[in-house]
């Protein structure tokens, strides 16, 4: 009975990591089983189970968790274990739940809303909001910002962070939804676990790398045209993760400096804003 578990284990999780980036696997010692994860990745990763484990004869002295965060650079991190409950019994393992793994900490609930940030772009550059929050072209539901400026334009840090995704091989872009797939962007993870990205960069317009701390203000790439977009401009966004959402995103409303930087406010659509400091 024992040795089912292996056979079991192994082909589910097979088709799994076929399509996760977490590495789950388990150990077998005597009368006990342990999984653990490995997250290889500058930031935490989180995993939902749908389900509760199926076992027969066994159980688990800690409840386990449908929602789990693994934190950065962990290996061999916990995330359930099985004990027999009778060892003069059959045992094993008759189902493990798929799973969904997601960027970020989706236990995060409460945030920096009083954080000012910086306009995305360099000190004497005025640029106009050409869709904002919950805007009918593609901003449905969604608290993000378009800024309309020329391809090459200079985007700068809007907040201090640490860069976990950039992405600048593309070079394609159109109006529609089938190229939503194919932009240039970048992701910096904040100090209270919202994570803001900067959409539509030039092809090799990124000038940070992963893993790089940056500054508000730092110079992190070059405005481009590339996934679905109707003209040259910047996609601003800002989130926390969410597995009940269905874009995995609850995203926010961001206070930015205005004018000489001493007035702050959410950004309107179809206004101008300059950035003098």
């Amino acid at each position: 009975m024992k040795k089912i578990i292996t056979l079991i284990l192994l082909a589910q999780f097979a088709l799994i990591f076929a399509q996760k980036p977490a590495k789950i696997y388990f150990e077998q010692k005597k009368d006990s089983v342990t999984y653990y994860v490995d997250n290889a990745e500058i930031y935490p990763i989180s995993i939902s189970f749908p389900q509760q484990p199926e076992v027969e004869n066994m159980r688990t002295p800690e409840a386990f968790k449908l929602i789990q965060v693994i934190p950065a650079n962990s290996t061999k991190y916990r995330i359930t274990y099985f004990v027999v409950n009778d060892k003069t019994k059959g045992w094993k393992i008759k189902k493990m739940p798929n799973y969904y793994t997601m960027i970020g900490d989706v236990t995060i609930k409460t945030y920096d809303s009083d954080y000012q940030y910086d306009l995305p772009f360099q000190k004497g550059k005025s640029f106009n909001v050409y869709q904002g929050y919950n805007g009918t072209f593609s901003h449905q539901n969604e608290n993000s910002l378009d800024f309309v400026m020329p391809e090459g334009t200079e985007i700068t840090a809007a907040r201090e962070g640490k860069v976990i995704e950039a992405v600048q091989t593309s070079n394609k872009g159109c109006p529609t939804i089938s190229c939503a797939n194919l932009a240039n962007y970048i992701s910096i993870l904040h100090s209270d676990g919202t994570i803001a990205q900067y959409f539509h960069l030039k092809q090799n317009g990124v000038k940070i790398k992963i893993g790089d701390t940056v500054k508000k203000g730092d110079l992190i790439g070059l405005s481009g045209n590339t996934g679905w977009t109707n003209g040259p401009h910047l996609h601003f966004v800002c989130y926390l993760p969410d597995f009940t959402n269905a874009k995995q995103k609850k995203t926010i409303k961001t206070l930015f400096k205005t004018g000489n930087g001493s007035k702050t406010e959410y950004l309107a659509e179809k206004k101008t804003y300059a950035k003098e400091y």
